[in-house]
């Protein structure tokens, strides 16, 4: 979520968090602004220096806070967090999506493959982690990259992700390993949020049957 957000604004806004922090630290040091001057006649340099490290744990501890637990309990303010922030900075995605895809792989009666998945996400300021599930057991997807970006010409929030599945007991003509990506619009509708997206694999490419197809997830909590 950290690559969502305007650099330069939040570059100002841990500086001034920074200035705050070491101002409060400086004012309570010296009794008050009156006392400042004598402060650095005396040994206030000495003080400072012995000021730096608190004052950094304290935003480092501060940041990181806010980053991982604090964020969510803002998001979930009504219209403020909930509306503007969900929508205009960043969504919260956190939680478990399920849907289905719809493959361009058809069955013998020529309809195309539908199956049930599962996405679990875990986000914070610094960290963004999903899981990909089937509940056909058939094959295991591990995701091995995944991020949240904001296309900037539209302003549409999008999850893409490249995951690699594995197939301990493939049929015939599958493959036992294969690779594919996704790209999810993130979809703002009334009071709810949904995935909407397209996935491509390189499954059994040699062959030239490798896959596409849709998929559509929901929130389940």
């Amino acid at each position: 979520m950290w690559k969502v957000f305007p650099k330069f604004g939040l570059a100002k806004f841990l500086i001034f968090v920074i200035c705050a922090l070491a101002t409060m630290g400086g004012v309570w040091v010296t009794s008050g602004w009156s006392g400042v001057a004598n402060f650095l006649n005396n040994n206030g340099f000495d003080v400072i220096t012995r000021l730096t490290l608190p004052v950094l744990i304290i935003f480092i501890v501060f940041t990181w806070l806010m980053g991982t637990y604090v964020w969510r309990a803002v998001w979930k303010i009504p219209f403020i967090g909930s509306t503007l922030l969900n929508q205009k900075l960043c969504p919260d995605l956190n939680g478990t999506w399920i849907g289905e895809t719809v493959s361009t792989f058809t069955d013998t009666d020529g309809n195309p493959y539908r199956k049930a998945v599962k996405l679990v996400v875990k986000a914070s300021f610094f960290n963004f982690d999903i899981r990909l599930f089937s509940d056909d057991k058939y094959q295991r997807s591990t995701v091995v990259q995944s991020e949240i970006y904001k296309d900037h010409r539209d302003g549409s929030f999008y999850l893409s992700y490249i995951f690699e599945s594995l197939i301990d007991q493939p049929v015939e003509t599958d493959d036992a390993k294969f690779d594919g990506s996704a790209k999810l619009h993130i979809r703002f509708e009334e009071n709810e949020i949904n995935l909407v997206g397209v996935y491509w694999t390189n499954r059994c490419w040699q062959k030239g049957m490798q896959t596409a197809g849709t998929i559509n997830l929901r929130r389940s909590d």
